[in-house]
């Protein structure tokens, strides 16, 4: 710094003395600075001293096992797809500090890996560390990006880490054949001690000379459930692994199963719960010849199943559900000679129903029914416009309840035949049943009366056509249901009568 030779000491004294008062300001400050931190943190122990008095969010005072349960059912109920999953628990941990810790600390919350092409290798180590030591439900859903194979084989390997935590394995049926065959080689090589369930759709087949080795009870001692989406010509020498206590199999609908080896290999399991779907070429099965002492329920959606029906000998069976897959399919040919082979059967469900379905050979099948579900067929003309119900329908003594579902407005002729029929019940001197009813566009009320004057009607669920009007008056605006029928017969026929309204855009329910 460069001096100047005219300074003079009044200067260096201003100088000082501005120095001086600089200082003092700064002390000031400092101290007032002190003055303010102070009252903040007396302000702010008062503020949360307020906050402690005042009455707490009912949803705040839940304990932390209680929210964990509402946050459970949250996202149980949401739509099964990897993102829509992801995004519901993120805003849930968005909302407060305290919700994010129950999410980030429950293991529960990450023991569903519903894994696609938008998942990382980090992600899946995520998920297999804070689930920490619950089971596993693994879901592989659609790998579209041929270009991250190798991510995927990553994620596989990262997840196969955890076999022995394994629930449940899903393989759904638009995983490329690529992806779907490194999972099933992999579960080859892994012990599974806690899987409990598979399902695997577009099933390739046998991968190796020893057969799907995953399903043996060595390597998973507790596999109970299966069900497999196949071509039916895979499962030729397919052979039902001991211990499976629920099969399903759903072939192809384009696919004829043309091998009765197919079911040979059920004869003789433990099989409890047995469903099978698709289309079959009506090959030679021996009368009696599949044994299967401890079976409860058998779905059967096949078409020409009769040979299937007539191989099958369950004493235990209880539940059968028969949907016929081809419409020239008669329940009178399939069910017929067949006098109480089913006579254990106290739940009977018949889809695609027609007053043929009720014809006497069916009731002798099943003499002892003490529920009937019929669900009508569905077609361009309608076909249940016949009014009589058959009179072998009386061979049901047992018959107590009977539940039939989405009856529409030209289904009415079975409804007047329906009335009629337990009028011949009455006749004969059986009891009243108990009857469910949904109906579509069913807006008449008098049929309805009938029915409650001969048995009781427990419910009636009507779901009819509406347009949703929003109506304004000055600053108020509401919502108005307005139904295409007049259903409000209804309401002084029935206490409660459950009424949905089916719009364009949404679907709206409530009581009357």
């Amino acid at each position: 710094m460069k001096l100047d030779s005219n300074l003079t000491m009044d200067d260096l004294t201003q100088a000082r003395a501005a120095l001086v008062a600089l200082e003092k300001r700064e002390h000031e400050l400092l101290d007032e600075l002190r003055s303010i931190q102070d009252a903040v943190r007396l302000q702010r122990s008062i503020v949360e001293g307020l906050i402690a008095q005042m009455p707490m969010a009912p949803v705040h005072r839940l304990p932390t096992e209680s929210l964990l349960r509402v946050f459970e059912f949250y996202l149980d109920a949401a739509p099964e797809t990897c993102d829509t999953y992801r995004h519901s628990k993120r805003d849930l941990a968005s909302v407060s500090r305290h919700w994010r810790d129950v999410i980030l600390c429950s293991p529960s919350l990450w023991t569903k890996i519903m894994v696609s092409s938008h998942w990382t290798e980090a992600r899946a180590k995520t998920y297999v560390t804070r689930s920490s030591q619950s089971l596993l439900d693994i879901d592989f859903l659609h790998w579209s990006d041929r270009n991250s194979d190798g991510i995927f084989t990553t994620i596989l390997n990262t997840l196969a880490s955890s076999a022995h935590r394994w629930h449940s394995l899903t393989i759904q049926e638009d995983v490329p054949h690529f992806h779907r065959s490194l999972v099933l080689e992999k579960l080859n090589h892994l012990l599974l001690p806690s899987l409990k369930q598979v399902s695997i759709g577009n099933f390739p087949g046998s991968l190796t000379e020893q057969g799907e080795i995953y399903l043996r009870p060595e390597r998973s001692p507790h596999l109970g459930h299966v069900h497999l989406h196949v071509v039916a010509g895979t499962l030729v020498n397919f052979h039902i692994p001991s211990g499976i206590s629920a099969l399903s199999l759903e072939f192809y609908e384009h696919e004829h199963i043309r091998h009765q080896s197919v079911f040979n290999s059920l004869s003789g399991q433990g099989l409890t719960s047995l469903h099978v779907s698709g289309n079959s070429i009506d090959f030679d099965l021996p009368p009696n010849s599949i044994q299967l002492p401890l079976l409860k329920e058998f779905v059967c959606s096949l078409g020409h199943a009769k040979a299937l029906i007539r191989a099958l000998v369950a004493p235990s069976l209880e539940r059968f559900h028969y949907s016929p897959s081809l419409w020239r399919d008669s329940p009178s040919a399939i069910f017929s000679d067949l006098n109480s082979k089913f006579n254990n059967v106290d739940y009977l469900c018949l889809s695609r129903f027609t007053t043929e379905n009720l014809s006497e050979a069916v009731c002798l099948a099943f003499p002892n029914v003490c529920h009937l579900t019929l669900v009508p067929a569905i077609r361009f003309e309608p076909y249940l416009r016949t009014a009589e119900f058959p009179s072998g329908v009386l061979h049901w003594k047992n018959l107590k309840r009977l539940t039939i579902e989405n009856l529409r407005d030209y289904d009415l002729g079975c409804l007047s035949g329906l009335v009629d029929w337990l009028q011949q019940r009455v006749f004969a001197g059986q009891s009243k049943l108990q009857v469910e009813l949904s109906c579509y566009e069913c807006g008449s009320s008098s049929l309805f009366q009938r029915l409650l004057e001969l048995c009781y009607l427990e419910k009636l669920d009507v779901r009819h056509k509406a347009d949703v009007v929003v109506c304004c008056s000055g600053s108020r605006t509401w919502v108005e249901v307005q139904p295409y029928y007049n259903i409000g017969e209804l309401s002084t026929t029935f206490a409660i009568v459950r009424r949905t309204a089916v719009t364009q855009s949404c679907e709206c329910a409530f009581d009357v």
